[in-house]
């Protein structure tokens, strides 16, 4: 009798463990409550979703470039890499708020409006002409900011002399012009009579320009070979700052504004001109303009006079 007893709980303890262990083995390969997914599928882990980070550019954006790719256009009005051109052209009541006379050599003894320039732009021109005359090149300025206004005034009787196809040739449409920004100044020298002339890029004045003005900000703004892109023919008279980083970036890699941003003008050799205030002063290969008639020019050198 104690021998059946012995044997039937033998077996009872045998069962019972049995099953311990089937319910152990089943519980460890199950996935964990705890870290599984809502609505997981049996056998398979899902990742977190990451946070979206938004994209940003960096405040260097040659850290990003090279010479192949462009960057959002720049049509801030007052930012001194504003893109102004034939298509990109800046509000009639755009008015530069910290104009200032630099203290260079100028090629005129009057006071003009045309002798200023914004804060920034008048300091990096000082410093330039100043490390000009270090290496024995004496430069001028000839012609800087110019307002809306102005430029409407000089348009309008530009086309009273010449007809509007012609002036196109000589002088920018009103808001097309970078005079507006007051980053913007023509400059000559002695050797050139102090005349905007296409030669100026030949004398050892012009030369160190284009080979040291970005050191301070500057660009020749209508470089040779790149008239269709900006709309304009060669001037190497016509400087524009756009700071120190941005003009080495453009001089290292032969770049104009149109380049950098990605735009060009598209202009036909037969539609691109010159910018200046004054076409009797400019001497550059076939941009001299024929007079419409004697009655249109009398009534237009009038309204020039009473408006020096």
């Amino acid at each position: 009798m104690n021998k059946r007893i012995i044997l039937l709980l033998a077996v009872v303890l045998l069962i019972l463990g049995g099953v311990f262990v089937y319910r152990h083995n089943n519980k460890s390969t199950a996935s964990p409550s705890s870290t599984a997914s809502p609505g997981a599928v049996s056998g398979t882990v899902l990742e977190p979703t990451p946070t979206p980070t938004p994209y940003l550019l960096p405040e260097d954006l040659s850290s990003i470039q090279d010479p192949t790719n462009t960057v959002p256009v720049d049509t801030i009005p007052k930012s001194i890499t504003a893109l102004v051109n034939r298509n990109y052209l800046l509000p009639s009541n755009y008015i530069p708020s910290d104009l200032k006379e630099p203290k260079v050599r100028f090629s005129f003894n009057y006071k003009s409006d045309k002798r200023k320039l914004r804060k920034e732009a008048a300091h990096a021109l000082e410093k330039m002409f100043q490390a000009a005359e270090k290496k024995k090149i004496i430069l001028y300025g000839v012609s800087g900011y110019r307002s809306y206004a102005r430029q409407k005034q000089i348009y309008n009787r530009n086309v009273s002399l010449y007809g509007k196809k012609s002036t196109d040739t000589v002088s920018a449409m009103p808001g097309s012009s970078e005079h507006q920004t007051g980053l913007t100044i023509d400059i000559s020298s002695r050797s050139v009579s102090f005349l905007l002339d296409k030669n100026f890029g030949k004398t050892k004045e012009g030369k160190w320009v284009a080979k040291n003005a970005h050191k301070y900000g500057y660009i020749v703004r209508y470089p040779e070979g790149k008239s269709k892109i900006t709309g304009y023919r060669y001037e190497p008279w016509h400087i524009r700052y756009v700071g120190k980083d941005m003009a080495t970036y453009l001089y290292k890699h032969k770049l104009t504004l149109e380049e950098y941003y990605g735009v060009s003008c598209n202009k036909d050799e037969k539609d691109m001109g010159i910018d200046v205030e004054d076409s009797e002063k400019v001497k550059y290969d076939s941009i001299k303009p024929k007079r419409k008639s004697k009655a249109a020019s009398g009534s237009a050198i009038s309204e020039k006079r009473r408006n020096q």
